[in-house]
């Protein structure tokens, strides 16, 4: 078997179904192959960057690790942005990165995308500090012997990481023979093995914390989807009778309508009834957290080290004390089951916390769509299997205190923070979602980080996708101006005319027609065979809002809820108005 269809072959094996990219001179003849073994199918990105985003939103969506293919130097560049937000929000991505041809790098000739013939493993180097493994398969017969094992242990790293990985590869070593042998084998991850005193232990440590407390709390996080552990940590809540809150980047890992839930929880960027419940909290055990600045309102949780629990996957950490080796699936189940005796007093304990942290939005009568609307109004248009995609911005600061049904996804980058990844994310997201086979993507993205990665739009209508997009119109961008210099010039973008967006991304009209006139019967024949599977049509809407009025029919439109097409909504709001814990965020200081 050739490299390249070992390499796709491992992806199929494990449940991946899409791969993200761009063609390049040095890895189409990969991309050959990926499109020859239908086992995977190919989506064509505008640019490296919007790819590498893709793999993002489709690891998150699907939970299987998201794969991209780019081209030496010029393309694997453009996508290391994504690629670092993908490390540092710990997802399960691999890099494939096509590279000149092994003549060429025998001989270190200076060839196009290079930095000079004595500088092909340059970038290699640049990816290792946002990747957990990395590697390039050679060309002597003793690398192309070893190639299967380096594939594989890329992988297994991968998943066991829960981070980047990246595999270059020459573009004539991708057509070089290797033996399929150990593909009868599947890619596994071994969980070491945990000893049942160490386990003991620490339960018994934990266990001491917990019986001392009169208030312990349990709060959930974005690892705990990462780890694929959400039904272990909505188990071990629902045994133990404990009131839960979530972190933001762990929204939608807990049902919000539960009695135990008491909702999201981001320190002094939190409602002030959730606040001053946590003060009566002298226990907090947190699972898979994300202890960032944003994540945890500025490091302003308010229960002290010494009386927090954290559980991870391989290490737990008790007040100042920590157990490694042993996580979620060695601590819960036996925790669960020496607490589960003492359930019905802490529901009942539960009980009463709850109602006093319930939340009112006060939301005086007006004609004009205010976030605080917006949030609000949002929870009954949502349904169970949506995936909302929400960039970072107002759109995520917002939309965190929105309540979701359950069943419902959540997904933005709260820690990495680039602008623009939501977009390209959606498209990895729908691709996820049409894996699954079900769930609308509803994406909500500013008029300023639209800027950035606008083209990805065009790619979701030619696969036929079908996400509601709604484009925050605030003149700008408007979490920048709650920083610093909201009278500042370089806060503000062009101004642009939606309402011709989706016709721009995407033209129903054959505009090429005079040339195919004149172009021989060959080059007609290949360009018939290129755009076989291309869509003869796509719906596509444009909806502006700009009163609560526009909003609500909107909502109650069922073309609209039941999405028959592209929708984009250009939702009007007003230039200074921010959701609240924007405001908080950007009012507090760093310690």
């Amino acid at each position: 078997m050739l490299v390249g269809q070992y390499i796709v072959q491992r992806l199929a094996q494990l449940g991946v179904k899409h791969v993200f990219g761009l063609p390049g001179d040095y890895n189409m003849q990969f991309l050959d192959m990926i499109e020859d073994e239908n086992k995977l199918k190919w989506v064509g990105c505008a640019n490296e960057l919007n790819a590498s985003y893709a793999v993002d939103g489709y690891a998150r969506s699907t939970g299987l690790p998201g794969a991209l293919v780019t081209t030496f130097g010029v393309g694997e560049l453009s996508a290391l942005n994504g690629i670092a937000g993908a490390y540092t929000e710990k997802l399960p991505v691999i890099h494939i990165v096509g590279m000149p041809t092994s003549s060429s790098q025998a001989h270190h000739v200076w060839m196009h995308h290079t930095l000079g013939g004595n500088k092909y493993k340059a970038y290699f180097e640049m990816s290792q500090n946002i990747t957990c493994d990395s590697d390039i398969i050679g060309w002597t017969q003793r690398d192309l012997d070893n190639a299967p094992y380096v594939i594989d242990r890329l992988l297994v790293s991968m998943l066991r990481e829960k981070l980047p990985v990246y595999l270059g590869v020459p573009l004539d070593v991708f057509e070089m023979e290797v033996s399929d042998a150990n593909l009868s084998t599947p890619i596994e991850v071994q969980r070491p093995e945990v000893s049942d005193e160490k386990r003991d232990y620490t339960v018994q440590e934990i266990m001491r914390h917990v019986q001392a407390a009169s208030c312990p709390m349990v709060l959930i996080d974005g690892c705990v989807s990462r780890h694929g552990v959400t039904k272990l940590a909505y188990d071990f809540v629902k045994s133990t009778g404990f009131p839960v809150v979530v972190a933001p980047m762990g929204k939608s890992l807990f049902p919000e309508d539960d009695p135990q839930y008491l909702g999201e929880y981001a320190g002094h960027g939190s409602f002030k009834e959730l606040m001053d419940a946590m003060d009566k909290v002298d226990l907090l055990i947190t699972l898979g957290s994300f202890d960032s600045d944003m994540n945890t309102g500025k490091f302003t949780y308010r229960t002290p080290m010494c009386h927090t629990i954290a559980i991870h996957s391989r290490c737990c950490v008790v007040g100042y004390g920590e157990f490694s080796g042993i996580g979620f699936e060695d601590v819960l189940p036996a925790l669960s089951e020496q607490l589960k005796g003492e359930r019905d007093q802490r529901l009942s304990l539960t009980k009463e916390l709850k109602s006093s942290v319930e939340h009112r939005v006060e939301l005086p009568d007006a004609t004009f769509v205010s976030q605080d609307y917006l949030w609000t109004r949002l929870s009954s248009f949502l349904r169970p299997d949506d995936h909302i995609v929400a960039d970072m911005g107002t759109s995520c600061f917002g939309s965190v205190h929105t309540t979701l049904p359950e069943g419902a996804h959540y997904y933005q980058q709260i820690l990495y923070g680039s602008i623009g990844w939501s977009v390209g994310s959606t498209l990895g997201v729908l691709c996820g979602a049409e894996a699954k086979g079900k769930g609308r993507v509803i994406l909500f993205v500013g008029d300023g980080s639209l800027m950035l990665t606008m083209q990805e739009i065009s790619t979701m209508m030619k696969y036929g996708l079908k996400p509601i997009i709604f484009v925050l119109n605030n003149d700008g961008y408007e979490v920048e101006r709650k920083i610093h210099g909201p009278n500042r010039s370089y806060n503000n973008i062009p101004p642009l005319d939606y309402s011709l967006l989706l016709d721009y991304m995407y033209c129903s009209k054959d505009v090429r027609a005079p040339m195919k006139a004149v172009e021989s019967k060959e080059v007609r024949d290949e360009a018939q065979h290129s755009h076989r599977n291309d869509l003869e049509s796509f719906k596509k809407y444009y909806h502006k809002v700009e009163t609560r009025k526009d909003l609500d029919a909107l909502f109650n439109d069922s073309s609209f809820q039941n999405v028959d097409g592209i929708h984009l909504v250009e939702l009007f709001l007003r230039r200074g108005d921010a959701p609240d814990m924007l405001v908080k965020f950007t009012h507090e200081k760093l310690p």
